[in-house]
């Protein structure tokens, strides 16, 4: 029976779909196998304030009025949290591929140097990425083994704090 991967990555998974920003449902991964993974709920619902199209003018203003670069970043850590949402230590394939799929969602755009988490999330996803990418992804021993190698339980208590600096920081509309 192959080793499963590393348990200790499941605490960033479970980081991201407890705290989910924005589950925008015209996003979707890119993975060869999204067929096999279930879309994630929302882990909130989407206030009418930061709709995307907020409407035809009728009624009063929606509040807060978000920038552009905001609604970037909010739809990209949507995609980077579905992408890590069906990441499964069972089959090591989406592991890899939700790995590499989230790692891409994340540097689709620029992100803010001076907001606590962006630069964490960006080092922890790139190295795993990195260290996934010459191994077979239907190895499940060599998967795990790259995983340990690569990631301590500290790193990974990192990622899942920087998970929820950048959650804190998109939930809050792009203010610090």
């Amino acid at each position: 029976m192959p080793n499963p991967v590393p348990t200790v990555h499941r605490a960033v998974a479970a980081a991201v779909v407890a705290t989910t920003v924005l589950a925008l449902s015209a996003c979707g991964s890119s993975s060869t196998e999204s067929s096999d993974v279930a879309e994630p709920a929302p882990a909130i619902s989407i206030d009418a304030g930061l709709a995307v199209n907020p409407g035809d003018g009728d009624g009063p203003a929606p509040s807060p009025t978000l920038s552009a670069e905001c609604l970037e970043l909010q739809e990209m850590w949507a995609e980077t949290n579905r992408a890590l949402a069906g990441i499964d230590e069972t089959r090591p394939r989406l592991l890899v591929a939700g790995f590499r799929e989230a790692q891409r969602a994340f540097t689709s755009v620029e992100t803010p140097d001076d907001v606590a988490g962006f630069a964490a999330m960006e080092d922890y996803l790139g190295a795993a990425s990195s260290a996934l990418a010459d191994v077979d992804p239907d190895d499940a021993d060599a998967v795990a083994s790259v995983l340990t190698l690569t990631f301590s339980e500290a790193d990974t208590a990192r990622a899942a704090v920087a998970h929820d600096q950048v959650t804190t920081y998109l939930d809050g509309g792009c203010r610090a």
